[in-house]
């Protein structure tokens, strides 16, 4: 497993070590839970949009890959 350091205001570092005790892990396995999470819901996000983009480009006809890719979020 990599390791990385990562520069945190001291307010957010403060809250991350308070919800890491709280739930009994340690803040490295809270902040990768967190980013774990986020990534996860991005995809899911990313997915349903497609999903909706395709239902919207049926019902009018068709284009619906020009719809997706004018609408694909940028990294």
């Amino acid at each position: 497993m990599a390791k990385v350091m990562v520069s945190l205001p001291d307010e957010l570092l403060d809250a991350v070590d308070a919800e890491a005790t709280r739930r009994g892990t340690t803040r490295s396995g809270l902040l990768r839970s967190f980013a774990d999470d986020a990534l996860r819901r991005r995809g899911a996000d990313r997915a349903a949009r497609i999903e909706e983009l395709m239902r919207d480009a049926a019902s009018h006809g068709g284009g619906s890959a020009e719809l997706v890719k004018r609408h694909r979020p940028r990294r």
